[in-house]
């Protein structure tokens, strides 16, 4: 039993050791990538070859090993691909070894079937919610065995089966910890990033736009002037486009000193129905110049905290990326309603070009833009003004199929 054990023992040090490895090796960048992917496949192939060689065998026959770790591992974080394809690595192991190749098949094809639909949910929640929900979804294996063996009466096995599934569950949740701790040292990181980001760029706007600000005014009202003058209409379509220029330079102003300045005013309770649904009347003439048509589907009574003027420029600033990404004849859905767990769910969706996911990453990020004359603080401040509302912004796209915004606010009522 001792030496079983002991077995066992090593077969947690040699998983946990390659986990740190890879860990060790992987760059921030990989993560989530297809080099992510290739390498996270190669880890779990590498630890099932190892656990499925050295299987820990009873003398009737029954095989206690790791298996079931690195199979819940590349679903779980791999995503089915990569699941499927150490499943197969699985059954290829099983033929060549003395496990029972009908048996292993039948029962980790069953696995695998349910971890597909389970992999979806898992990346909705915390590492503490994932921890729980994979343990139940592994204890289900031994008792399932246990059940089996109390049929078969053979009951003697009972002890070394208690025994493995704690060690296995303990590797299982230490694996588990292992990469969401790698993964929130990641997260904090980018938000250190990111806030070092906005510092700067408040710094500079502060030091910077009032002064370039009142210039500008006094040249913007002299061009007014010569428009007055006996002007050929050559001439005054140059004055024309230097005043366009001078209120898009004046835009990009305004959207450094909302990055700068600091919030003075009292946050208070308004309508955000009545927000958004004012938002939205704003943008549809500019939706209908463009043969677009932006759809509502509002609930009333929405309450949230904050300014209203604010959360409007939210609003307003992804509308008009939304009608911006459509070429022509396209379709915008502007809902916003409450769910269960006291947040209103504003999502903003469109059928326009959609965007690859290194666009998505980056999105929010000062002075990164998508468009060409885009200044990249239009959605900087955006993820600002909600963020000091205490709210998350969420965006899914796909090349091709749209763009999805997802703003979570806290409900007031």
């Amino acid at each position: 039993m001792l030496e079983t054990v002991h077995h066992l023992v090593l077969h947690v040090v040699f998983i946990l050791f390659t986990i740190l490895l890879f860990q060790l090796f992987m760059t921030e960048s990989e993560w989530g990538t297809k080099g992510f992917k290739l390498k996270f496949l190669v880890v779990n192939m590498v630890i099932i070859v190892f656990t499925m060689i050295f299987p820990v065998v009873y003398s009737s026959g029954y095989v206690y090993d790791f298996k079931v770790v690195p199979i819940i591992l590349a679903f779980m974080y791999g995503g089915s691909r990569v699941g499927f394809a150490v499943f197969g690595v699985m059954l290829a192991i099983g033929l060549l070894t003395d496990h029972v190749f009908l048996k292993v098949a039948i029962n980790y094809a069953i696995y695998c079937l349910l971890l597909i639909p389970l992999s979806n949910w898992y990346r909705t929640f915390d590492w503490k919610k994932k921890l729980v929900i994979i343990s139940v979804f592994y204890l289900s294996i031994p008792i399932t065995r246990s059940l089996f063996l109390f049929y078969k009466n053979e009951t003697e096995q009972l002890h070394l089966m208690v025994s493995s599934t704690l060690i296995i569950w303990i590797t299982l949740v230490l694996t588990i910890y292992l990469i969401e701790n790698r993964l929130e040292q990641m997260r904090i990181k980018k938000e250190l990033i990111k806030a070092e980001k906005f510092n700067v760029v408040s710094q500079l706007a502060a030091s910077v736009a009032h002064e370039i600000r009142n210039p500008m005014t006094t040249v913007r009202g002299f061009m007014q002037l010569l428009q007055g003058e006996n002007l050929s209409k050559e001439q005054k379509n140059f004055i024309d486009i230097s005043i366009q220029e001078l209120d898009r330079a004046q835009e990009v102003i305004n959207q450094y000193l909302s990055l700068a300045k600091p919030q003075t005013e009292e946050y208070e309770v308004f309508s955000l129905s009545e927000a958004m649904n004012e938002s939205v009347d704003v943008m549809s003439t500019y939706a209908v110049m463009n043969s677009i048509e932006i759809k509502k589907e509002i609930e009333n009574d929405l309450k949230a905290k904050g300014l209203k003027l604010e959360i409007q420029q939210v609003f307003i600033n992804i509308l008009k990326n939304a009608i911006e990404a459509i070429k022509e004849n396209g379709e915008i859905t502007a809902s916003a309603t409450r769910n269960k767990d006291g947040h209103v769910v504003i999502t903003i969706k469109d059928n326009g070009a959609g965007m690859p996911a290194e666009q998505l990453k980056s999105l929010g990020r000062p002075y990164y833009s998508t468009k060409e004359k885009g200044t990249g603080l239009g959605m900087t401040v955006c993820y600002q003004i909600v963020n000091r509302m205490k709210g998350e912004i969420r965006v899914e796209s796909q090349l091709g199929a749209g763009t999805t915004f997802t703003i979570l606010l806290p409900e007031n009522t």
